[in-house]
């Protein structure tokens, strides 16, 4: 699925990926982590992806490698970027001295245990997997 990176977007691109949740016969419980991941993950592509102005798209792809399984890759063309290199937030500070930003990195390599990036051309592709045990 290709989405216009807007945030108008965002219900679209959740109720997709909630289909792979069903044909990966995952726990309901599971939709609200996967919904969390999504919504992180394709807002940030949204707010800092395309910087300059001009107008993205966001590309959703899922696979069901085995029963309990799901796989998301979620793509883009905005300014590169690797989440995954980012410095975790210092949570032993205070709210107010901690700086902005951050939190939603920390958390989505938290509810993904199985997630990578890379740069592919002009694409970032981060891709994560959950599972019924995960």
């Amino acid at each position: 699925m290709s989405l216009a990176a807007n945030t108008a977007g965002l219900h679209h691109a959740m109720e997709f990926v909630r289909t792979g949740v069903l044909e990966a016969n995952l726990p309901e419980a599971r939709i609200g982590q996967l919904d969390l991941l999504i919504e992180e993950i394709f807002m940030n592509v949204c707010r800092y992806g395309y910087p300059d102005g001009r107008p993205g798209f966001v590309t959703l792809t899922y696979t069901v490698p085995a029963p309990g399984e799901l796989s998301v890759e979620v793509a883009d063309q905005g300014a590169e970027f690797n989440p995954l290199a980012a410095a975790p937030p210092d949570l032993t500070l205070n709210l107010q001295d901690r700086p902005i930003g951050g939190l939603g990195i920390f958390l989505v390599k938290t509810l993904a245990p199985f997630i990578t990036y890379r740069r592919d051309g002009d694409w970032n592709r981060l891709a994560f997997r959950i599972s019924a045990g995960s």
